[in-house]
């Protein structure tokens, strides 16, 4: 059984999409700065997560920006779900990844938000009915983005992709820095991956692939 489990939340803390936090993990404090912008994304991380990583990524929070982030993973690993403040999106990314390792996670990636029917509803400022038929296409332009996940008890978007095509059918609001997360999650998440495979080459081999990035 995979189990979500939850940090230590302030005051004031919000649940992603208005799911119940109790039932879901996914329990969020936004900082008390004002001005910046709140970027949602998640940490793909190694197996085992426990309740040590977890209380562990708790503290490395509280000691800096308030807890901003919800754990959910088991033994074959899980996800970190934050929702940070930053100026940019690669700031809050990259500063998430060392707040984990920070905690002794094992990060091995890195994912755009993902959100259910009504999560875009609630986003988009419509009713659930509404996009159920941007899904089908009897509304709309057509087109809507296909699902990244698909589940029979509710398939899971990319809020980013979602966020474009409200854009362009001039449809509901528009969540621009959705677009911007979702490319820095690309471009943090194959750094990720050449940082594993350079810690497989040999040593004289490593400068050969850094070439390629610097």
């Amino acid at each position: 059984m995979r189990a979500a489990v939850h940090l230590r939340h302030a005051p004031g803390a919000v649940a992603r999409g208005g799911e119940d936090p109790a039932g879901t993990g996914t329990m969020r404090a936004l900082g008390e700065g004002h001005g910046m912008n709140v970027y949602w994304f998640d940490l793909e991380v190694a197996g085992p997560v426990t309740g040590d990583h977890v209380e562990a990524l708790g503290d490395v929070l509280s000691a800096a920006r308030g807890i901003d982030a919800a754990v959910q993973g088991d033994h074959r690993g899980g996800r970190v779900m934050f929702s940070r403040e930053a100026d940019d999106a690669v700031q809050a990314i990259i500063s998430a990844i060392e707040d984990a390792e920070a905690a002794r996670m094992t990060v091995t990636g890195v994912a755009e938000d993902q959100v259910s029917v009504g999560e875009i509803a609630e986003r988009a400022k419509v009713t659930s009915s509404s996009v159920r038929y941007w899904v089908t296409g009897e509304r709309g332009p057509g087109g809507f983005p296909e699902p990244r996940v698909r589940r029979q008890r509710g398939s899971l978007y990319s809020w980013a992709e979602v966020s474009a095509w409200l854009a362009s059918a001039k449809l509901g609001e528009v969540d621009h820095l959705a677009a911007e997360a979702a490319r820095a999650c690309a471009l943090i998440g194959a750094a990720l991956t050449v940082r594993s495979g350079l810690r497989e080459l040999p040593q004289q081999d490593r400068p050969l692939i850094a070439r390629l990035v610097a």
